[in-house]
């Protein structure tokens, strides 16, 4: 009905044109201000249409792109635009409601000037109304309707890129909308307090009702305001679209972004669409503030939280990110320090074109993080461009041969070190723990090796302080080794060393702990040590290993047959074998050895699982480090008492039987003899089933063999431990290779030591049959007349042939003295059998 009406009208205005337009040329009220159209095109004859008339220039609050309607006769004009900001029609008439269509009988639009010509002077004004006005003529209808029949509808006009600018006290809109006794419950959403338009970021900056809306906001009556052929907007997804008329760049940017199909709704090809705008910038679309505004849900600390909420949500593989930015250096900036310039998610992310780390486009592209973390970090990132990663293409970007030690053909950048939400202080021992892997990424050889050495075994065991890659080569300013500017040059080496160490004018400074003792090829004197070292400690194992296997067998064997000596029995007699000095001798000597195992086998499997643990366990290694020296200490001071006492004895010996020869090779000297052999031969031939069950004097084969093999290793690992625990006192007059050569010898030798004790000593002693589960004789001093009797009855008489044994009887301790005794055997067994187990397991790489 309503078109059947504006047709009327129409053909009524068409007809009264010629009186119409006479009329306006001579009247005193001016025509009624409505977007005039842009001229005709030529028509298909090729005639030109007459010059239009001179008109003032458009208001520079209008937009220049404002699309206008042609004139058709033939057809209703299309609904008008939204009314340009600071543009208040005047009505055509007196009494007439603004924004109402023009009478019957008015006058036609005026077209608009020609665009100037640039530098030409403008056109005279024109003359005032009534005086000497030219007539406007009107085009032919010939020339006007071929250009209206061929051109499309135009499209619905959208807000000016910066608002209408539009007055409040003409913006209708909120006499209805701004009364709060017009809106029920149901409806109060449509009810806007005008103290919150005061704070809304588009109403400050002039952006109106009906900028986003469309319709006319001068108009009062509320149906003609919101007539869809004025422009008004619904539904309300119809009104969010209007966003993009003055955002487009973010508008672009979004719908490139991961946050392009991130939107709740579906497309019709069930393709994900936009996120809405409401999503980050709050629900309330009338009371937006600005993002620097602390009710703002993008304020830095309310930015996080917004983010987290809808990932949350969203996300399959969401990993909480709310907390793990909140445990790092920029989320404790922000919450701990209250720093408002800290980086929350879109000073990293970006905030409308925020793509996947791989796209070019990303902020956190390897090409390009370095320029976002540089917006905060500016002179870090003047250091990175200098450095030997970001020199000539810059950082994250392809280089043109592998990183020293690695296969990598990528320069890194910020992310390669610092990554995820939870970054952590760069001082931080955290970080400083896994910088090494890190930088393993594209150097993995000398990551490999750098684990080999001291620092990088204290680093695996969590020890903060232990030099790292950036202590030595620098962080973001590393520079090549060969630049005379760099922490690793020549003549800045003692610099960089003195940081931790006391540099003297020794070779300290020259210590490569890059060295792998594996390559020969690095350095053929540190390989050579470490061959011959590994050759010595398989040969041990492999002989002792066949010789303990065999006598398990054959003892096995011999046990069943003929069953176990009688042991040591409270309240009865026995012989003293070890004396008392023997028996605190070997318990300081135990706690020792067992201390320096403790302390010493974390940090040679210091990669392993159960190393770490009982590092931590024993207070880490500032602690660790202490009590191993402390121990050293207590094993040389044993070593030297018992050798210092040992010579004494045996030189004693030899004055009284005036032989030091006898005296050395005796029985009762702990030196090998001819005997040895012959008992070893004997052992052998007895393990096969070729002959009888040996028997010994006072020391056997196997107890001269651990005795001499304690010392040996008590003197080589106490040697190299001195040297690598004063490195700079022993450089001052020795290669710096010495170092490394002291390492490799310290911690096979170490090796050799441990495994052999807890394997094979302990059976020996303690785990053969006829022994099971402990021999008692070196805990009490005691062994029984029956045990003497069936393993060294030569020593047995020996002793009563000479009148000792009576002196060598004592009474064997009460029952519950036995079980104190026994009780902390099985706990030094325990715990050498716990270390073993470790030991395998590691190396086998479980």
């Amino acid at each position: 009905m309503r078109w059947f009406v504006v047709s009327v009208l129409l053909a009524a205005a068409v007809a009264a044109g010629g009186v119409a337009m006479k009329a306006a040329a001579s009247s005193d009220e001016p025509a009624v201000a409505t977007p005039p159209p842009p001229p005709p095109p030529p028509a298909a004859s090729g005639k030109k249409s007459p010059a239009p008339a001179p008109a003032p220039a458009a208001k520079p609050s209008e937009p220049a792109d404002k699309p206008s309607a042609a004139v058709d006769d033939a057809s209703p004009p299309p609904p008008p635009p939204p009314p340009a900001a600071k543009s208040a029609s005047k009505p055509s008439a007196p009494g007439a409601a603004p924004g109402a269509k023009p009478a019957p009988g008015a006058a036609e639009p005026a077209p608009p000037p020609p665009p100037p010509t640039p530098g030409a002077a403008p056109p005279p004004p024109p003359p005032a109304p009534g005086k000497g006005a030219p007539k406007v003529p009107t085009p032919p209808k010939s020339a006007i309707e071929p250009a209206a029949q061929a051109a499309p509808a135009p499209p619905r006009a959208g807000p000016p890129p910066k608002g209408s600018q539009l007055a409040t006290e003409k913006n209708a809109c909120l006499t209805c909308h701004g009364d709060p006794d017009l809106w029920d419950a149901q409806n109060q959403r449509l009810y806007l307090p005008k103290d919150k338009l005061a704070d809304d970021v588009h109403f400050v900056k002039g952006v109106n009702c009906h900028d986003c809306h469309g319709g006319s906001p001068e108009v009062p009556e509320a149906r003609l305001a919101h007539a869809e052929e004025d422009g008004f907007r619904k539904p309300l997804s119809e009104v969010r679209k209007a966003c993009v008329h003055c955002h487009q760049v973010a508008a672009t940017r979004l719908s490139e972004s991961v946050h392009g199909k991130a939107g709740e709704k579906r497309d019709d090809l069930g393709r994900g669409t936009p996120l809405e705008c409401k999503k980050c910038h709050g629900p309330t679309s009338h009371h937006l503030v600005a993002s620097r505004d602390p009710r703002s849900p993008l304020f830095p600390d309310n930015q996080v939280k917004t983010c987290d909420d809808c990932h949350r949500q969203r996300l399959e593989n969401y990993k909480n990110d709310l907390e793990t930015y909140r445990t790092g250096v920029h989320g404790h900036g922000l919450y701990q320090s209250g720093l408002q310039v800290t980086a929350v998610c879109a000073d990293c992310h970006g905030s409308h074109g925020i793509y996947y780390a791989g796209n070019a486009k990303s902020t956190l592209h390897p090409t390009r993080v370095a320029k976002t973390c540089g917006k905060c970090h500016r002179y870090i990132e003047e250091q990175l461009e200098a450095s030997v990663h970001a020199r000539g293409n810059g950082a994250g970007a392809m280089a043109d041969r592998q990183a020293p030690g690695g296969k990598a053909k990528r320069k890194p950048s910020c992310t390669d070190c610092h990554q995820g939400h939870d970054q952590v202080h760069p001082e931080s021992v955290a970080f400083r723990l896994a910088l090494p892997h890190r930088c393993g990424n594209c150097h993995a050889n000398l990551s490999t090796t750098y684990a080999m050495s001291l620092h990088g075994e204290l680093t695996e065991l969590g020890y903060g302080p232990a030099a790292k890659c950036s202590d030595c080569h620098g962080a973001h300013d590393i520079l090549a080794v060969t630049d005379p500017n760099s922490r690793l040059a020549p003549g800045n080496r003692a610099a960089t060393c003195g940081q931790c160490h006391v540099v003297g004018s020794g070779d300290f400074a020259n210590f490569d702990p890059h060295i792998d003792h594996t390559d020969p090829a690095r350095n053929p004197l540190v390989h050579g040590v470490y061959l011959f070292f590994l050759t010595l400690l398989i040969t041990v194992f492999a002989v002792f290993g066949v010789h303990t296997v065999l006598w398990f067998v054959r003892s096995l064997i011999h046990v069943w047959q003929h069953g176990r000596p009688k042991g040591l029995v409270p309240g009865h007699k026995a012989y003293v074998r070890f004396v008392p000095f023997h028996r605190w001798s070997h318990a300081f000597l135990l706690i020792s050895f067992l201390g320096l195992a403790l302390t010493g086998l974390p940090l040679k499997y210091s990669e392993s699982a159960w190393a770490k643990s009982l590092a931590f366990a024993l207070g880490g290694f500032q602690q660790t480090s202490t009590w191993h020296r402390i121990f050293g200490l207590v094993t040389f001071g044993c070593f030297f008492i018992y050798i210092g006492r040992m010579v004494r004895h045996v030189v004693a010996r030899g004055i009284r039987k005036g032989s030091l020869e006898k005296a050395v090779f005796g029985p009762d000297s702990p030196v090998p003899n001819w005997r040895d052999l012959k008992d070893l031969v004997r052992m052998i031939r007895w393990f096969f089933g070729l002959g009888p069950k040996p028997t010994f004097e006072r020391w056997s084969y196997w107890e001269k063999f651990d005795f001499w093999g304690a010392c040996a290793d008590v003197v080589i690992i106490g040697c190299t431990g001195l040297i690598l625990w004063f490195p700079v006192l022993f450089t001052a007059f020795l290669p710096a290779v010495t170092l490394n050569i002291a390492k490799v010898i310290h911690s096979t030798q170490a090796l050799l030591a441990t495994g052999f004790v807890f394997a094979i000593h302990f059976f020996n002693t303690h785990f053969r049959p006829d022994k099971f589960p402990a021999d008692m004789s070196v805990l009490t001093g005691l062994v029984s007349e029956e045990e003497m009797a069936e393993e060294r009855p030569d020593y047995l008489e020996r002793m009563r042939a000479s009148g000792e044994l009576d002196q060598r009887l004592a009474e064997v301790p009460p029952q519950r003295r036995l079980w104190t005794i026994k009780l902390l055997g099985y706990v030094a067994l325990c715990v050498g059998l716990a270390l073993l187990a470790g030991m395998i397991v590691a190396g086998l790489g479980m």
